[in-house]
């Protein structure tokens, strides 16, 4: 039987702890929206917004109540148990153009970048910004993009028992073979940044039965480590 994630991280060394000062990183938060500042504040916080960035979103708690209890829309569960309800992880269009975009994964679409930064608008939200995210392997970062995305088949990509905390994806993917679907928004992400070499505390067990909050991620310590070459460029 799967030991709690709890139990498992309590004899894991924190990854932030086992390498040099300079090799730790963390996250701050650089920005915040919130809806009552209308289409002129959308556009000034949107336009501080940086590739590697981290939008962490949240709705009333009585809103998100409602259409949860009342409702029955299981998308408000997030936003109702937890400080955040989604996190987005801003990204240059890995098909190409330049465009940021906003890489997660959801109930409709699974994992996707469909929405743009104009899209976040119905939410409020903060964002967390990594420090040195020069040292993230961009390509790897993009390669992980595009597998899950080309993997997703569509909603089916998106785990509700994941969501629950009652089993998780794969977090420390090594390989293109290892990169699947029974995803959330947040070990999407996770699993994203540790393929391109960044590994957080918060996820360090690699517990299966877990769940993995959008604010266990942004207030996460963690490291950078040298991931394997991409794939794409090896020849394999």
């Amino acid at each position: 039987m799967p030991k709690p994630s709890w139990i498992q991280r309590a004899f894991v060394p924190r990854p932030s702890r086992l390498v040099e000062p300079a090799d730790r990183l963390e996250f701050e938060c650089v920005a915040r929206f919130r809806r009552q500042s209308g289409e002129a504040g959308l556009e000034k916080e949107t336009a501080l917004l940086k590739e590697g960035d981290l939008v962490a979103a949240r709705l009333g708690k009585l809103k998100a109540g409602s259409d949860l209890f009342l409702k029955g829309k299981t998308y408000a569960a997030g936003y109702t148990f937890f400080k955040y309800g989604h996190l987005d992880l801003v990204l240059r269009d890995p098909d190409g153009g330049g465009e940021l975009v906003l890489f997660t994964c959801d109930g409709t679409n699974g994992v996707n970048s469909k929405r743009h930064l104009s899209d976040l608008g119905d939410r409020d939200w903060d964002v967390y910004r990594m420090k040195d995210w020069i040292r993230v392997d961009r390509e790897r970062l993009f390669e992980f993009a595009r597998t899950s995305i080309t993997k997703a088949k569509g909603a089916e990509s998106y785990d509700d028992l994941s969501a629950l905390g009652l089993r998780n994806a794969n977090l420390k993917p090594k390989t293109q073979e290892d990169i699947g679907g029974g995803y959330t928004c947040a070990t999407v992400i996770a699993a994203a940044l540790y393929y391109a070499g960044v590994e957080l505390d918060q996820t360090r067990s690699s517990s299966h039965v877990d769940i993995v909050t959008p604010k266990q991620v942004v207030t996460s310590k963690g490291r950078f480590f040298r991931a394997p070459n991409s794939e794409a460029n090896s020849g394999q």
